[in-house]
């Protein structure tokens, strides 16, 4: 089967736009980032996602995911791993100060390599990629081709679907120039953001 046919990746990209531009751990961070920061400034966190993101996929089609599956330890400890590393964050954005900067005056944007690194321990992403890739890779000669259709797809819509949402975060940033909605705002995004790690420990 060839993978580049519209039958095939239309699917995959039903899929990846379906679970991508979701409510989840990086929606609601870039949302905070674009409030606090901009979207431009954010971008550099888009892009650390894309990367991560793609490079997490390739992993899984390589076979971490099996292994993950197969060892129940493994698999809670990254749980626990991501869990704690979101409380840590939603901590952070529930305590944003003014816009650009935090409590403290030192806060600054999600670097690119920091958003990538965050993929390896974020349960959500690790799930949507192991799904993807078990769903719609194909056997035999097919597989890597048909793996690295899911992980581009996977990879492309992440602009948009990130975008999406902090351009959201920018437009709200317009209407929290008073700090006290701001802070109000940047404490509710906190708390969903800690309330993922419910359902991720779930």
């Amino acid at each position: 089967m060839d993978v580049l046919t519209l039958s095939f990746l239309a699917p995959i990209l039903v899929y990846t736009l379906s679970v991508t531009v979701t409510p989840g751990p990086n929606n609601l961070m870039v949302t905070a980032s674009g409030v606090n920061f901009g979207y431009w400034r954010t971008l550099p966190h888009i892009t650390g996602i894309f990367i991560g993101f793609f490079s997490l996929n390739i992993l899984v089609a390589a076979g971490i995911g099996a292994v993950l599956l197969a060892v129940p330890q493994l698999h809670w400890a990254l749980k626990i791993a991501g869990s704690v590393y979101l409380l840590w964050l939603a901590w952070n954005i529930a305590t944003a100060g003014g816009l650009g900067k935090a409590a403290d005056g030192e806060a600054k944007p999600m670097r690119w390599w920091q958003a990538a690194l965050f993929q390896l321990i974020n349960p959500k992403a690790w799930a949507m990629a192991i799904t993807g890739i078990a769903a719609f890779s194909l056997s035999g000669d097919a597989y890597w081709p048909s793996a690295l259709a899911v992980a581009s797809m996977f990879a492309l819509v992440t602009y948009p679907s990130c975008s999406l949402w902090a351009l959201l975060g920018m437009q709200l940033r317009r209407a929290l120039q008073d700090d006290r909605k701001r802070r109000w705002f940047n404490g509710v995004l906190g708390a969903l953001t800690a309330l993922s790690v419910v359902f991720i420990l779930l």
